[in-house]
């Protein structure tokens, strides 16, 4: 649309009558547009800029067919100014500087218009007959003033600049100067009849006021008017326009008044690199006072005599001055009354020439009076030839540096006389493993002085081995770099001195690093460990061996065992294990002395060494027994080695005091096997192996097996003494009852006896015959009769007393020999709810005959208390009849071995009849145990027993089902048995 409208103004309005556009705008246009768009968009701008020359020329009575050639004509123009522009000018600034401008020139308005006018020119020529050289010229000028007065105008045709241009200010003064500026022009043309050259005067005083942009928007205002006014005259007043060859040659005259312009073009253009000029001049001068007044360093303004000129705030909190307090003082009174001198002669030789820019650490007085340390470096600014105007200055804080490079040298100075007097060597290095420090104690512990070892290799210095004769070992030090981390050297370590001692020795390796993490080496500290680890070698041997006899103690044997185990599992290796207890050796002890004992003891030790082999071991386990471990033996090769043994042990003959002692052994012995391979089991077994060699005959060797031999039997005791235990700790006991009836009436029933079961892990009952023997041999009846007692009496009184129910428990030979027993179950029986008249208590005739003293005493007590006693198991003694002249009872129970045959066996018959008449005597009633069947209980009536008890009477059920049952209050006792 603008290319259209130029067309028309120019072809219309700008041009003669007949002659053509004497100044062409349109070219300028579309190379505008294409210069700013993208090379894709330029098809569509030129299809566009061709159809509005061809529909603007047909509007102007063009031809179709001539306006689409000159159209096309111009394009050559178009293109070649927007690609050459493009290529060689892609500044915006093109007014900023005279060599940008001219390139600008030279690529838009000189070459692209002359190939424009040569190929117009040209079909011109052939088209209207007319020569050549007549049209090249004028055709020329036209494009290329067009090009010149337009092209810089549209460019600059931006949106910041239009909002700056059409700003109410500037807008105002353009419109002010521009009508004084072509007023101007146009008095001088037309009143002072001037010439041309006259133009440039007020156009000149214009472009000094104005932006490019308006000065351009009036030069072309300008040339655009005066080609409207004048080209095409005939005649005019001004002689100037009428004179000379210009009147018939249009394209002369509008080249006069292009040239008339071109002061302005200069002006706009000189008076826009100065204004640039100023305001980057201005702008560095703002932004160095910015950055000298927010320096975080202060900086000062200095004369070359030495007066401060300016100072920033950075420099004012220095010293804690206001800058106006600086501003004309001489630097030198602000420097420490030390400094001051050198200062002055540096600054002479500086100001002179004689000393180039220096960095100096000078001392600075505060206002407080204080002295702070500053770095100084300065320069001069000079003028353009480069003399100098005054100095830049600038002081860096660096009291902090100093003071902490004073409190570092201190710090160092501590760090080494601390590291020179402590008692552990140091070492340090470089990340190259090169020595830098050593301290006094590694310079005599490696035998080697610090200067000496300055830069060797710390393994030139520092050698280690594993134990005194091992091998070397590496150095903490190169792992330690590697890693990055703290490395702790081997156990062990050994340090070899050049002069040949040798040191036990506990190492580590440190990294030193700087504030970022990087690697500057590390630290070797060592100490002398040789006393400490000699101390623990004797140690280790003492907690691992007998203060007698040398040999391995317990626990050392232990972990010979563990290996031992561990070489059998999963093959078929066997050791075994003995146990050794001494015979006589008590006889010795007591008779001779314990110190007869102790030499006895090392000369059995000594001897017993001397007869085994060297893969065999043998340890003392205390007192007089010792352990031996017989590596790739069975039970069997074993057990002649053993008697081997005893034979040589037997013929020991031990002289004391002028007396001759022997002794011998007994020998347990068990196998070490895949089968049998706990540590525990192991041990026991061959205890109990030895126990029962020991007291099956001594100076005999008994092997461990599992179901064969005595000692397994006395192992199982060992193991249910450990179940009852276990159970009485967990609550897994459980009581039964049996009830005894009177004779001939077997449903009446006169009291029950508890019986005391035991639970195993699965919950199945185990019988009084199956553990009672293992808890008589260990010990544990008095628990097991306590349990019982607390369970009835305590626990479960209150139920038996509801039930109304009569019993008797059972009291063991080794409870009723314990007194804290009898204490316990006197005060039971005083706080129990249930009437005594219907608890018993059966002691049998073995705990009579122990404890006959004892059982008198409590029996009667018991019977003071209301309780019934009955005498279990009776008739089993030689002299059974005799302990009831030792006290009373209520019931006698004729023991079973009498009664199972009492029908068919005469003496049995008689044995029961008179334990039943002296019972009867005596005031007690008999009561016939094991009575199994019909036969049994109808002879016994006919003896007149008075109570029986058996399976044909009831068997044992639990007592839970009993008080569950709900009994009548006349059923007597329930009678308690272990």
């Amino acid at each position: 649309m603008l290319g259209a409208v130029f067309v028309v103004v120019c072809k219309k309005l700008l041009s003669s009558e007949v002659g053509a556009a004497p100044i062409w705008y349109a070219d300028a246009i579309a190379i505008a547009y294409l210069y700013r768009s993208p090379v894709r968009d330029w098809p569509l701008l030129l299809a566009a800029y061709v159809a509005g020359n061809v529909v603007a020329g047909a509007s102007i009575n063009f031809g179709v067919d001539v306006a689409l050639i000159y159209t096309c004509v111009g394009l050559t123009e178009i293109l070649l100014a927007a690609a050459l522009l493009r290529r060689f000018c892609p500044e915006e600034d093109r007014f900023d500087e005279l060599r940008r401008w001219l390139r600008f020139t030279f690529f838009s308005a000189i070459v692209p218009p002359l190939a424009s006018a040569g190929i117009g020119s040209a079909i011109a020529s052939v088209r209207m007959d007319v020569p050549y050289a007549s049209l090249v010229l004028p055709w020329y000028l036209a494009d290329a003033i067009g090009i010149l007065v337009l092209l810089p105008l549209a460019l600059h045709c931006r949106p910041e600049n239009l909002r700056a241009a059409l700003g109410p200010a500037l807008l105002g003064r353009f419109l002010a100067v521009s009508a004084v500026a072509i007023g101007s022009v146009f008095v001088l043309l037309e009143v002072a009849l001037l010439p041309f050259v006259f133009v440039s005067l007020p156009l000149i005083w214009a472009a000094t006021r104005l932006p490019v942009l308006q000065t351009l928007l009036l030069v072309f205002l300008t040339v655009t008017a005066l080609v409207f006014r004048y080209v095409g005259v005939e005649a005019h007043p001004n002689p100037a326009l009428m004179s000379g060859s210009l009147q018939p040659h249009t394209a002369s005259l509008v080249l006069s008044i292009f040239v008339a312009t071109l002061p302005a073009y200069a002006m706009a253009l000189y008076t826009n690199i100065e204004r640039n000029r100023n305001a980057r001049i201005v702008e560095v001068e703002s932004s160095f006072r910015a950055a000298v007044e927010n320096s975080r360093i202060g900086m000062l303004l200095v004369s070359l005599e030495g007066r401060i000129l300016q100072a920033n705030r950075s420099f004012g909190e220095f010293l804690q001055y206001s800058s106006g307090e600086l501003e004309g003082r001489s630097v030198f009174d602000i420097t420490c009354r030390e400094d001051r001198d050198s200062s002055r002669a540096f600054w002479r030789d500086f100001v002179s020439g004689r000393q180039q820019a220096p960095h100096l650490e000078l001392r600075y007085l505060r206002r407080d009076g204080a002295v702070v340390w500053g770095h100084l470096s300065f320069c001069h600014a000079r003028d353009v030839n480069g003399e100098p105007l005054y100095s830049v200055a600038q002081i860096e804080d660096i009291d902090w540096r100093k003071r902490s490079e004073a409190s570092l040298m201190e710090a160092k100075e501590r760090l080494q006389v601390t590291l020179s007097s402590i008692a552990d060597a140091v070492i340090a290095t470089d990340v190259q493993r090169h020595i830098n420090f050593m301290n006094p104690v590694a310079e005599q512990m490696t035998g080697i002085g610090f200067e000496e070892a300055r830069g060797q290799p710390i393994e030139s210095v520092f050698h280690i081995t594993r134990g005194r004769d091992g091998k070397p070992l590496d150095h903490a030090v190169a792992e330690c770099l590697q890693r990055g981390e703290i490395v702790y050297g081997a156990d062990g370590t050994v340090l070899h001195s050049r002069d040949g001692r040798t040191y036990d020795i506990k190492h580590s390796a440190s990294p030193l690093k700087n504030e970022r993490g990087a690697l500057l080496g590390a630290v070797t500290v060592f100490q002398d460990v040789s006393e400490s680890r000699q101390l623990i070698r004797q140690l280790s041997y003492k907690a691992s061996h007998d203060d007698l006899t040398g040999l391995p103690n317990r626990d050392a044997f232990k972990r010979e065992l563990l290996d031992a185990i561990d070489s059998v599992r999963g093959g078929d290796r066997c050791h075994s294990l003995a146990y050794i207890d001494l015979d006589r050796f008590k006889v010795v002890n007591d008779s001779a002395g314990h110190l007869a004992g102790d030499a006895l003891l090392k000369k059995v030790s000594k001897y017993l060494r001397g007869l085994l082999r060297a893969s065999d071991s043998v340890a003392r386990l205390g007192g007089d027994e010792f352990g031996l471990l017989f590596r790739h033996c069975n039970a069997e090769q074993a057990k002649l080695r053993c008697e081997q043994l005893i034979r040589q042990i037997v013929s020991l003959r031990f002289p004391w005091n002028e007396r001759i002692y022997d002794v011998g052994a007994s020998v347990g012995i068990t196998e070490i096997n895949r089968h049998n391979d706990r540590l525990g089991d192991l041990l026991s077994q061959a205890d109990v192996a030895c126990y029962s060699a020991k007291h099956a005959s001594r100076g005999t060797v008994m092997i461990y097996e599992r179901e064969q031999s005595a000692a397994a039997d006395q192992h199982r005791e060992i193991i249910m003494a450990s179940a009852i235990r276990e159970a009485l700790d967990e609550r897994r006991l459980a009581l039964c009852v049996q009830p005894i009836a009177a004779t001939g009436n077997i449903v009446a029933i006169n009291h029950y006896e508890v019986l005391v079961r035991m639970v195993d892990d699965y919950g199945s009952l185990i019988l009084p015959a199956a553990f009672i023997p293992a808890a008589e041999r260990y010990g544990l009846m008095p628990q097991i009769d306590r349990w019982v007692v607390d369970e009835v009496l305590v626990r479960r009184a209150a139920e038996v007393a509801r039930a109304g129910l009569h019993f008797s428990l059972n009291i063991s030979a080794d409870a009723l020999g314990d007194g804290s027993f009898q204490s316990h179950l006197i005060e039971v029986l005083e706080k129990t709810s249930i009437p005594l008249s219907r608890v018993g208590f059966e002691i049998t005739e073995t705990a009579v005959i122990n404890q006959l003293e004892n059982a008198g005493y409590f029996v009667a007590r018991l019977r003071e208390m209301g309780c019934k006693v009955a005498l279990d198991d009776f008739g089993n003694g030689l002299s059974s009849f005799n302990y009831l002249k030792a006290f009373s009872v209520d019931f006698i129970k004729i023991d079973g071995s009498f009664v199972r045959q009492v029908e068919s066996n005469f003496v049995d018959s008689i044995i029961v009849e008179s334990i039943h008449q002296v019972a009867h005597r005596l005031g007690a009633q008999t009561i016939a145990e094991y009575v199994e069947d019909a036969s049994t209980e109808a002879r016994l009536r006919t003896i007149g027993v008075d109570l029986v008890q058996g399976y044909h009477i009831g068997r044992p059920k639990p007592l839970e089902a009993l008080l569950s049952d709900g009994c009548e209050v006349k059923q007597l006792a329930v009678a308690a048995s272990d």
